[in-house]
């Protein structure tokens, strides 16, 4: 079992809202896809068509996830959406590992012996399953990026939302403007939801051990060796954004592989019980280098050096 191994997750804009129009803006400006956390401002069917000479292009393939977006006014109105990047805060502070038990053999090689003092070289394979979550409510720091389109008159009728237009234009369904006026702001950030890491590590161990017997009972022993892992990890979350008055919702996970080399350390303890049997106790520290979970909304950067491993179990000697 691990004690106290931790992990860091970081956040990626999880929407892709497209280049900043110029200033002033053209007509390529509004011929983007632009994606967001509560809507859409895309390339309809006719390629998003300049109709009024001078006014910037049209299209009907938008959408929005809530009322609270739209602002409509007689021959103007707006209609905002957001992408927003966490950036800091609680919610990047490094939190420990939950404990979850593991299994590991060895076979363990009587090298040299001078009284009371032994010399061994363990050879060992274990599998440990690391997890990391944190649910609830989580203040954060947020880059907010707000894409405003002009309705130019058109009423998107109160109760719509969500919704979603056509990609193809037919009669009646309305036109806004595709030229965003965008601002970006870092503002503060509540996050409430979940998000995890599971982390399946095989381990493999060549150690030489000293032990001091100090009667025939008794062993206590101190061990320093290589250490070499390979990993497969799990990140998942699923979480609610409360930002500048605006609420937005995120969820997304991905996996990656893992491969380490470190110096692992430890202490242990045995007493024998029988002729030939032994159970012993052990903590253990590994040291080698924090391991990255790249993924594309959701990152987490783990480090097993920060934990102190405790293991317990029984040794049998071969004739």
């Amino acid at each position: 079992m691990w004690l106290n191994a931790t992990a860091e997750f970081k956040a990626h804009r999880a929407t892709n809202p497209g280049a900043a129009p110029a200033t002033p803006a053209v007509a390529a400006d509004g011929r983007v896809d632009r994606f967001y956390d509560n809507g859409f401002n895309r390339v309809n069917s006719a390629g998003n068509p300049i109709l009024i000479p001078g006014e910037e292009p049209l299209t009907s393939f938008f959408g929005y996830h809530k009322d609270a977006q739209v602002m409509n006014a007689p021959d103007a109105g707006t209609l905002s959406l957001h992408s927003v990047e966490l950036n800091g805060g609680d919610y990047t502070s490094s939190q420990k590992n939950q404990p979850r038990p593991g299994v590991e053999g060895f076979y363990r090689h009587h090298w040299k012996q001078r009284e009371k003092w032994s010399v061994y070289l363990d050879l060992a394979a274990g599998y440990q399953f690391f997890n990391w979550r944190v649910e609830g409510v989580t203040d954060a720091d947020a880059n907010l990026l707000t894409d405003t389109f002009n309705l130019g008159g058109v009423t998107l009728a109160p109760g719509a939302a969500p919704y979603e237009g056509p990609f193809t234009t037919v009669p009646g369904a309305p036109l806004i403007g595709s030229n965003p006026t965008r601002a970006i702001a870092d503002v503060p950030a509540t996050v409430s939801g979940y998000r995890q890491i599971d982390f399946h590590a095989i381990r493999l161990r060549l150690a030489p051990s000293l032990m001091w017997q100090p009667n025939d009972r008794w062993a206590l022993g101190l061990q320093s060796g290589l250490s070499l892992g390979f990993g497969y990890s799990k990140l998942e979350y699923s979480e609610d954004i409360a930002v500048a008055g605006q609420a937005t919702g995120q969820n997304d996970g991905s996996s990656d592989e893992h491969f380490w080399l470190g110096l692992c350390n430890s202490i242990q303890v045995s007493r024998r019980i029988g002729e030939r049997w032994r159970v012993f106790g052990e903590a253990r520290h590994l040291l080698t280098s924090k391991l990255e979970h790249t993924g594309r909304t959701r990152s987490a950067e783990t480090n097993l050096s920060d934990g102190i491993g405790m293991a317990a179990g029984l040794i049998y000697s071969f004739p």
